[in-house]
């Protein structure tokens, strides 16, 4: 019944004098995936943090908790310590991966906290859920801000949607910061009939991001054709983005016909490159 988006795989590339691929000076599509894809993993993380079935996004035990339990002794140092407080109106999940990077399973780094703040239950109209970052890293970025996704009830084809918006900043391992905005529709398009089996979950999405670095520069990315995501699968199947760095050419994504292959084409200056 959860949520996923692992959304914009894009890679800025050119091709050198001896035709070789390497990456362009300006990397704006890279970063874009690689800022887009932790806000998201937020989401995934507080769903199975829920349920105390961390699977992907951790490595050592999981130790939930509840106010007014003992302290919890750690196992391990990558333990993720799960704490559910479900005492007031607001319901908050906290998901505490320590001070230390712990290598997870979905083969990333991660440290510091995720708190996620529910106003009702995600499949409710009106539920708004926020996320936000506490000195929490992945991959040694650093990911500070808000994610809010609301909940808009059925389109009009009985489908739930969900509004997404994310106000963010990313510092990377180089000390720049880059100052990162999103605006996005999802639309469940499957298995939001079947509540207990989140891995038969479909999802379209639609909208625009954009990013500004502090050494200058800036990009936006739009969304041409829906990103389809299957739960089950773990990356985009389907949909193009294209990525327009400031003073470079577009980039357009297209991440293929619907097989579940985690293969992706970067088309640039009329030439298409293939990822996998």
């Amino acid at each position: 019944m959860k949520k996923i988006v692992l959304f914009s795989l894009g890679i800025s590339l050119v091709l050198s004098a001896c035709g070789k691929f390497r990456y362009d000076k300006d990397q704006s599509a890279e970063v874009n995936r690689k800022v887009e894809s932790a806000f998201d993993e937020m989401t995934n993380i507080s769903d199975q943090a829920i349920t105390g079935n961390m699977v992907y996004y951790k490595n050592g035990g999981v130790i939930v908790t509840h106010p007014g339990d003992k302290p919890v002794q750690l196992k391990t140092a990558c333990n993720v310590i799960i704490t559910i407080d479900t005492t007031g109106s607001v319901k908050t999940v906290t998901v505490d991966y320590g001070s230390s990077n712990c290598d997870c399973n979905d083969g990333k780094t991660r440290r510091g906290k995720i708190v996620t703040t529910f106003t009702g239950p995600y499949h409710a109209q009106g539920t708004i859920i926020t996320h936000t970052p506490v000195d929490y890293y992945v991959n040694d970025i650093k990911i500070e801000g808000t994610k809010t996704v609301e909940n808009m009830g059925l389109n009009t084809t009985g489908q739930p949607y969900f509004n997404v918006q994310i106000d963010g900043v990313a510092t990377l391992t180089t000390g720049e910061t880059m100052t990162y905005t999103s605006t996005r529709v999802r639309t469940w398009t499957a298995g939001f009939n079947t509540l207990l089996n989140r891995f038969d979950d479909e999802y379209d999405i639609t909208g625009t991001a954009s990013g500004v670095f502090s050494s200058g520069g800036s990009y936006t990315a739009n969304i041409t054709a829906p990103v389809h995501i299957k739960v089950g699968c773990g990356f985009p199947v389907s949909g193009t983005v294209e990525i327009t760095p400031q003073s470079h050419p577009v980039r357009v994504l297209d991440y293929g016909t619907g097989t579940c292959d985690a293969t992706f084409t970067v088309t640039v200056n009329g030439h298409t490159y293939t990822f996998n």
